[in-house]
């Protein structure tokens, strides 16, 4: 197999329709009347398109995998960092065990992939994806995030298509994104009347939008130039998601971005007494380093 995420092909191409149960059957009647399709390609850059015109969402073998691994290290992360709270721990070392290490090791192998030819193959030693992981597990868990993620970046390029956005980069491009960004948003939480189907949407949305944070440059522009800065997506992604100051997707987004400015040689002592006060903190050293 070319790679382990392909394991993974039936549940990615269902991942939008997965998402929003309550809604499959109007998806899958306007993708149908609508003609869209899906294309994997194999080739290096971070790679999600929707050819309006044609209408086909194209991606690369190279981003699902970095989408995974991401995916796959954040939570271990948070999950490290929360016992380590618990702990009482003054310091968080993110390499401090094999765990930690394991899913930055192969995050580091994604990123490098990505940014250099896209088809390396998956390290053998290296945790992976496959598709029928013991429940619970951080692989299952990894494939859960992943699908959530992978689906809500397929509901902002079918946004395009719903939405009538220009395939060209115009002077809009930027305000495209912004309403794409919010219509998937919506799309995936507006009807979901199951609060912990909506928490796993949120965190879905929060994943796709810290993965594209990872590889943004310290100036805020990611390598899809024509978006607005990841955190500004994050944000305001997050308002549109209705979800209130404690909620946890606020502290999920916390911890990353203290990880991610940590390793841009950022480190603050934040003092919010909610977790959205803390993730603004964040937010606002995120502006800084853009200005």
């Amino acid at each position: 197999m070319r790679s382990p995420i392909l394991e993974l092909e039936t549940a990615i191409a269902a991942a939008p329709f997965s998402i929003v149960p309550e809604r499959k059957h109007e998806l899958g009647d306007w993708v149908d009347s609508e003609g869209v399709t899906l294309d994997f390609i194999d080739r290096p850059s971070f790679t999600f398109h929707v050819y309006t015109q044609k209408k086909t969402v194209q991606t690369s073998i190279a981003t699902l995998e970095y989408l995974w691994a991401t995916s796959h290290v954040h939570l271990v992360l948070y999950d490290e960092y929360g016992q380590a709270q618990r702990r009482g721990d003054t310091q968080f070392n993110t390499g401090g065990n094999h765990r930690s290490r394991s899913a930055l090791e192969i995050a580091k192998w994604a990123v490098e992939n990505l940014l250099s030819t896209g088809v390396q193959p998956w390290p053998e030693s290296f945790i992976r994806p496959h598709s029928h992981p013991e429940n619970c597990s951080d692989v299952h868990t990894a494939n859960e995030l992943f699908l959530c993620a992978f689906a809500w970046m397929m509901h902002h390029e079918l946004a395009h298509v719903r939405l009538g956005h220009n395939e060209a980069i115009t002077s809009r491009s930027l305000e495209e994104e912004k309403e794409a960004d919010v219509e998937a948003t919506k799309w995936i939480l507006s009807q979901c009347s199951d609060s912990a189907q909506a928490q796993k949407r949120i965190y879905g949305v929060v994943a796709a939008i810290l993965a594209l944070q990872a590889i943004s440059s310290p100036s805020g522009n990611s390598i899809m130039q024509t978006h607005p800065p990841t955190f500004e997506r994050l944000d305001y992604c997050l308002f549109e998601s209705g979800v209130d100051p404690d909620n946890e997707a606020y502290a999920f987004a916390a911890c990353i971005m203290q990880i991610q400015l940590a390793a841009r040689g950022v480190s603050i002592a934040h003092d919010g007494k909610s977790f959205r006060d803390i993730y603004s903190e964040y937010l606002c050293e995120f502006a800084k380093l853009l200005h």
